[in-house]
């Protein structure tokens, strides 16, 4: 190995050994072996050009734990009962992605960052799959292969090629001090792609040699709990009045874009700030975004009807687990465009909305629906309830809801990381009728909302502007220029 030879007497020698078991616990095509060794050599250099010695470089690259995420192995998972639905319905203009990112304090070294999430892999056996056609669902097999780190430099939440022979199901890119995941909806829910971000950022920041602490958000690579990989959807009989499928929603004035999204656009907002308004008016935070949400999309729908926000709604809420799957329903609350009038009468009606229906035995009454249908279509062959999916999808799908209002809530990160990552953002992917969603993440004091848009239409982003503005909430506003212009 030509690498070795530039090391003379004691640290040749540990360098050797050092390859010497990272070869053999690598059992990879010679292709993806010889890119991760080189990624390994980068990082020793990148620690010699800083003086530091053999032996302190190598106790920061552990591996003992490495043969368990990059043997071989047969490994497959089913899809857990929220997710079966995604790969069935998704179209060539859609695919249910959705990306979290963390702004650090320093610009991201991809050297750094590529051992990162070697490491990582480990940890998260669920993340090295990618998706098959089985006879009756679609499941998940273990890939075994080199996990990349790109730069960003395409519009955010593209598709990502599943049917590519071991292609993952989830990207990682950097951009100047801004690590972000973009994940397919199949492999896991928001809170299981925070966990894995969060465990990504916490690595990184280990290998930088930053004091690093752990709990239930950022977890050591050494440990897993089988757990993580369970499907937590269970049978529940009660008598909710959830439903499955909701009538059509008025949908947002203008025109669709050609590009999806059209621009990406970041409220950073004060939360103490939020949080006490939202405590004036007896109010979740939730709701009082809600509240903001249904006043501004009045103002940018010119028909009658009912205006509908998709909540995502996180099962762990009501059940404790430690699954980094989907775990996650929705709820619709309505509100006909006629009863829309001043903030207040609507945060009254949102209140009694969002309990009367975001509650544990609503949730569970969908919850019972959901397993009962996935239960009932279980034996007919893929081939046949793929069209079907389709269609009641193209039918109901997203034109039940005018948009969706995911909120992630406040990122419980262990006090070491709290230091390091300044904020974060969380951005959700294309539909195919919705022009606008919404989703929001919470970084210490730092509540981002963020605008997913699909059309050039900017009476949205102008509205929440005032409302944010009215009561003093802004702290930034950053995002991308439009994509397309036109």
């Amino acid at each position: 190995m030509d690498y070795i030879k530039k090391f003379k007497g004691k640290d040749k020698k540990k360098i050797e050994s050092f390859f010497k078991d990272l070869d053999s616990k690598i059992l990879l095509s010679k292709k993806d072996k010889k890119r991760i060794i080189h990624d390994f050599e980068d990082f020793i250099d990148y620690y010699l050009e800083k003086k530091k010695s053999i032996s302190s470089i190598l106790k920061l690259l552990p591996l003992d734990a490495v043969s368990s995420g990059y043997g071989k192995t047969s490994d497959w998972y089913s899809l857990d009962t929220s997710s079966k639905i995604y790969p069935l319905a998704m179209r060539e203009e859609w695919m249910s992605i959705y990306r979290l990112s963390y702004y650090l304090k320093e610009d991201i070294n991809p050297i750094i960052l590529r051992i990162a999430l070697f490491f990582t892999m480990i940890r998260f056996p669920l993340f090295r799959t990618n998706i098959h056609k089985g006879f009756f669902w679609n499941y998940l097999d273990v890939t075994n292969r080199r996990f990349r780190v790109e730069e960003e430099r395409y519009i955010p939440c593209g598709e990502i090629n599943i049917s590519k022979y071991k292609m993952p199901l989830f990207r990682v890119l950097y951009y100047k001090n801004r690590i972000s995941c973009e994940f397919f909806h199949v492999l896991a829910d928001a809170h299981g792609g925070s966990v894995f971000l969060t465990t990504l950022v916490g690595e990184y920041l280990r290998l930088l040699e930053k004091n690093v602490s752990y709990n239930d958000m950022c977890l050591e690579i050494n440990t897993f709990n089988e757990e993580e990989v369970k499907d937590k959807f269970i049978k529940v009989k009660n008598s909710s009045n959830s439903k499955l499928i909701e009538k059509k929603a008025l949908q947002l004035d203008g025109k669709k874009s050609v590009v999806k999204p059209c621009q990406i656009i970041h409220f950073d907002l004060d939360f103490k700030k939020i949080h006490d308004l939202a405590k004036s008016k007896d109010i979740t935070v939730n709701e009082l975004f809600l509240s903001f949400l249904f006043l501004v999309l009045s103002y940018s729908t010119s028909g009658d009807g009912d205006i509908k926000i998709q909540v995502p709604v996180n099962m762990r809420k009501y059940y404790e687990t430690n699954t980094l799957r989907n775990f996650s329903l929705y709820s619709i609350i309505s509100l006909n465009k006629k009863e829309i009038t001043t903030l207040d009468s609507v945060i009254l009606k949102v209140r009694e909305e969002s309990r009367k229906k975001i509650n544990k035995h609503e949730m569970e009454g969908l919850m019972g629906k959901t397993v009962k249908l996935v239960k009932s279509i279980s034996f007919i062959p893929l081939i046949i309830k793929r069209p079907i999916a389709k269609f009641i999808y193209s039918m109901f799908g997203d034109k039940s809801s005018t948009t969706v209002l995911s909120n992630l809530g406040r990122i419980n990160l262990p006090s070491e990381l709290s230091k390091e990552i300044m904020k974060g953002d969380f951005v959700l992917g294309t539909t195919l009728s919705n022009k606008a969603l919404f989703s929001i993440i919470t970084v210490g004091n730092i509540l981002t909302f963020t605008i997913s848009k699909f059309t050039t239409n900017s009476s949205i982003e102008n509205n929440l502007y005032s409302l944010f503005k009215e009561y003093d909430l802004i702290i930034n506003i950053h995002g991308s220029d439009k994509y397309e212009v036109k």
